[in-house]
């Protein structure tokens, strides 16, 4: 008998599920904040270096923070790092087109953020069922 192997890893919670939670809400602040200094910074230095190449290292860095947050919560590196990086899409997208004001924008960052990461840090481990469950239909082996 051949033995399944997970094609993204398994649920393995570093965590329990209410630090996982904390860490996750600590997550999000922190990406929302990386987020809006990216905007804040680039609207400080328009046309430099920093407006366009040195706003990616905030992007990074904020998909970093979420992904480490996921990977604590028991995703395996690789779907957190996939399920980081996708949820940050959208804030990223409307970055640039929010309020001028801080305040509204922070806070429809941090709506943004936080809804898009609601469901892999209450939900983790059904996450990682479906992610290995559709691996397995589209690489069957």
């Amino acid at each position: 008998m051949r033995r399944q192997v997970e094609p993204l890893g398994a649920y393995d919670p570093f965590v329990s599920p209410p630090l996982g939670i904390a860490m996750g809400v600590l997550a999000v602040l922190s990406a929302t904040a990386l987020l809006e200094l990216s905007r804040s910074l680039a609207e400080t230095y328009r046309g430099r270096w920093f407006a366009g190449n040195g706003r990616d290292l905030f992007h990074f860095a904020a998909a970093g923070v979420v992904a480490s947050a996921l990977a604590a919560n028991g995703l395996p590196p690789a779907l957190a790092c996939f399920a980081g990086t996708s949820l940050l899409m959208l804030p990223l997208l409307f970055l640039d087109t929010l309020p001028v004001r801080r305040p509204a924008r922070i806070g429809l960052l941090l709506a943004l953020v936080g809804l898009a990461a609601a469901p892999p840090l209450l939900e983790p481990r059904s996450i990682v069922e479906a992610s290995n469950a559709i691996a397995r239909l589209l690489f069957p082996g």
